[in-house]
């Protein structure tokens, strides 16, 4: 019996089927291999666009300092504190801090022009005022002074020029008045202005008058008071109405 020749035709073509199929799958196989590193490269050859710059942040502007004083028309207001600022005695020639001096007393602080007759006025009925409660209740019940300055352009300034006249002046000025409460002119700063006075208190009117109590904070305020009810209303209200009554003395004493 003879066997069956195969058919060389349908061989072949099935022998180019299984090879064309062998090397498809090893191309697919070899673009899968190399499809990251392929991508890699198309990624690095293709430039990136630049990131956007950063937004710039606002600027912001400080505030200015908020300025701790309370003012009134010339000087502090009622709710402002009296600072120490260093003066001369005219009638001694010292230099020191009045407002110090007057420790934990009540304080009246008058100030102005040297030739301000009003001033002048001031000066006298303040001194009374102080002598009349000191005598109620005592040497520390109230205190008062007077401080010379020159207003120049609606702003207080240190006198610099001839202060020894101007305090032989000043020293007349108390005399010729006959007060008790001390006249003071602004002690010089390293021979200039006083600003610990100038720049502080705000002076910028001649008869400026500041009452405060034992801890500086000021009660009354006012520039040629034209009496002195309001002034003497605040007095009672920080020193009282009435004389306080002695300690009873211990029994046996």
């Amino acid at each position: 019996m003879r066997t069956p020749t195969p058919n060389l035709k349908s061989l072949t073509r099935r022998t180019l089927t299984t090879a064309s199929l062998a090397a498809a799958l090893v191309t697919s196989a070899c673009a899968s291999t190399r499809a990251p590193e392929d991508s890699k490269k198309q990624d690095a050859a293709e430039p990136k666009a630049p990131a956007p710059a950063p937004k710039p942040e606002p600027k912001v502007e400080p505030e200015p300092p908020k300025d701790p004083r309370v003012l009134a028309e010339s000087g502090l207001g009622v709710g402002g504190e009296l600072k120490p600022f260093e003066i001369v005695n005219s009638e001694t020639g010292e230099r020191y801090c009045q407002i110090c001096k007057f420790g934990a007393s009540p304080k009246i602080m008058a100030v102005g022009a040297l030739d301000d007759v009003d001033f002048h006025d001031d000066l006298q009925n303040l001194d009374a005022v102080v002598k009349k409660y000191n005598t109620e209740r005592g040497d520390d019940a109230l205190k008062a002074f007077g401080v010379v300055t020159v207003i120049r352009d609606g702003k207080s300034i240190t006198p610099l020029q001839e202060r020894e006249a101007l305090l032989e002046r000043v020293k007349q000025l108390r005399a010729t008045l006959r007060v008790d409460i001390p006249i003071v002119v602004p002690a010089l700063q390293e021979a200039g202005p006083n600003k610990a006075f100038d720049d502080y208190y705000n002076i910028t009117k001649s008869r400026t008058v500041m009452f405060a109590d034992g801890r500086n904070a000021v009660k009354f305020s006012a520039v040629a008071p034209p009496d002195l009810f309001k002034l003497n209303q605040a007095i009672l209200e920080v020193v009282g109405a009435t004389k306080p009554e002695p300690e009873p003395e211990p029994a046996g004493s």
